[in-house]
């Protein structure tokens, strides 16, 4: 092969890396569960990730909305607030409820991990705010 036609594979070759490398993906496998607020002064969301391959996806997600509905019983500033329970959503459905900002990927997970509590609030124009629990 000569150097030219060897140079100029090697520029395709970084140009498609760089392309598909910034392209936003949806969490494969991944479901939230928890809680959203349905007010309408900013969004607040505690929200678990779950796997569904894991063999206790079921029971995770369960074990989560039960956590996150006794921290709301029993936080003044959370019971105060109208809530939705999300069970095993996709993250896109959850982005979608006013978690992101237009022109922003609505998986949400991707700035989450697998299996840890979030409190994600959102107000105003701003991105929202990811905060491990």
């Amino acid at each position: 092969m000569n150097l030219k036609k060897h140079f100029t594979l090697s520029i395709a070759a970084t140009a498609v890396l760089l392309l598909t490398a910034g392209q936003a993906h949806a969490q494969s496998g991944s479901r939230l569960c928890g809680f959203i607020s349905t007010d309408t002064a900013g969004k607040v969301g505690l929200l678990y990730e779950a796997r569904t391959k894991d063999a206790s996806y079921k029971k995770q997600c369960d074990e989560a909305i039960s956590k996150m509905k006794q921290k709301i019983e029993t936080t003044a500033e959370l019971k105060a607030m109208n809530w939705q329970e999300v069970k095993r959503w996709t993250c896109e459905d959850v982005g979608n409820k006013g978690f992101v900002n237009p022109g922003e990927s609505s998986d949400i997970c991707e700035k989450m991990e697998a299996k840890v509590g979030y409190k994600v609030v959102k107000k105003g124009p701003a991105a929202a705010e990811y905060t491990k629990q």
